[in-house]
């Protein structure tokens, strides 16, 4: 029953479009003065620390770009050679079986459908994954869990249903149905796939490896999947930026069969709060 009011509910409203809505509010620049009322206003209701952010708080714009904020420097320090890519909740990790990921209970998904769309690919064998929920009071940039080379980003549009834990419970497929990109990390040892994943007023996702690129870009958004193939692979560092969230959602990040076999990912039961930089696993 409350998987088909919840299903419903996404049937009626328009998520899509009341999320890219938000996004052009949360751009909206106020006068110096109100616009630092309001970044307080909205660091005191979510819980923010202000005290960790690059610049005062009185020096943001817009909710957009305090929402947006970078870190003052070692803030987050790295930690080994396998770290959390966010901030926020590690909800569930652990062994793929047949590149099965679990959303909830009684709930799963397809790892490859998540990473490769509905054209998954055959040959790749997804053997571990992890999934991290970010609440708005998080810092919401995401980075590098590991050192490789950065060759593709895929993304794929969709729907903007919310990520809380009432909606992953009872939302079938959420993670494969929601708008995402897919970033592909190759190393030595295997490759790594990281999916930031959209969810209900996340106005966008953007990263500085594509130009004037941005995610749920309002009624004129791509229907199709796209496939950038970089002109020069890019050496990352862990910890190294990949992108940027607008408001709360999630990352998840999955290993080949390569990689899975070198590095034991940090448990999830029960979930756990964790910080980017922090170590997510070791070395087998």
């Amino acid at each position: 029953m409350r998987i088909t009011m919840v299903n419903g509910l996404g049937r009626i409203l328009p998520l899509n479009a009341i999320s890219w809505l938000t996004g052009k509010i949360a751009e909206i620049t106020l006068p110096k003065s109100l616009q630092t009322s309001l970044n307080t206003g909205f660091a005191k209701l979510f819980g923010i620390d202000v005290a960790e952010a690059e610049k005062p708080i009185s020096e943001y714009r817009s909710i957009e770009d305090f929402f947006t904020r970078k870190l003052k420097p070692g803030a987050r320090p790295i930690a080994g050679e396998l770290c959390s890519p966010a901030d926020g909740i590690l909800s569930v990790s652990g062994l793929a079986e047949n590149a099965t990921g679990v959303q909830a209970k009684g709930l799963t998904y397809s790892l490859k459908e998540l990473m490769f769309g509905m054209n998954s690919i055959e040959t790749v064998s997804l053997k571990a994954w992890a999934t991290i929920y970010l609440a708005p009071h998080n810092y919401h940039r995401v980075h590098s869990p590991i050192t490789a080379t950065l060759k593709m980003i895929r993304y794929f549009p969709g729907e903007l249903w919310p990520v809380n834990k009432p909606s992953v419970g009872f939302t079938p497929h959420l993670f494969t149905r929601n708008e995402r990109l897919v970033f592909e990390l190759e190393t030595p040892e295997g490759t790594l796939h990281l999916a930031m994943v959209g969810a209900l007023n996340v106005g966008k996702i953007t990263t500085p490896f594509l130009r004037d690129f941005a995610t749920n870009n309002g009624f004129l958004k791509k229907e199709s999947p796209q496939i950038f193939c970089l002109d020069k692979p890019v050496s990352i560092k862990a910890g190294q930026e990949l992108g940027t969230f607008l408001l709360g959602s999630t990352v998840i990040i999955a290993f080949d069969e390569a990689l899975a076999k070198g590095y034991r990912i940090l448990k999830a039961w029960p979930s756990r709060s964790i910080r980017m930089g922090e170590a997510l696993g070791q070395q087998s």
